[in-house]
């Protein structure tokens, strides 16, 4: 009895480490590498200096479920990513938190605009959720 426990066991860490290593290829892209500044919205473009890539959600993979989240944002002057929140996600309640989680530890490279330090407004990106 206690063997059949244990293989069974080994079985599903099997499961679950095989799984894993075919849901971490999972993809995301920037819809938008522009930001906005000023009055008059002025588009600038925007460099990632960095970007973590999003944690696949363990309930995503059991259930098999793919999906995409657009995130809205500003940037501050120094490149940090500023009160990121969902515009769309499909399918909804799946993957919103990974999203906001990755993309709050997000850096850019400082916006300019004439030449001096600004605020980038109304950055989004796309994070594609993807098994394969």
């Amino acid at each position: 009895m206690k063997l059949e426990k244990f293989k069974n066991f080994r079985f599903k860490v099997f499961l679950v480490v095989l799984i894993f290593s075919f849901s971490s290829v999972n993809s995301w892209a920037a819809i938008v590498d522009t930001g906005f500044v000023g009055e008059d919205e002025t588009e600038i473009e925007i460099t990632r200096g960095y970007a973590k890539q999003p944690t696949f959600p363990r309930k995503a993979i059991r259930l098999g479920k793919e999906g995409y989240v657009v995130v809205e944002f500003d940037i501050d002057t120094d490149g940090a990513v500023l009160d990121p929140y969902v515009v769309v996600a499909v399918p909804q309640g799946v993957f919103e938190r990974a999203a906001i989680k990755a993309v709050r530890k997000w850096v850019y490279e400082s916006p300019t605009y004439n030449g001096q330090s600004v605020k980038a407004n109304n950055v989004q990106v796309k994070l594609t959720f993807s098994l394969n």
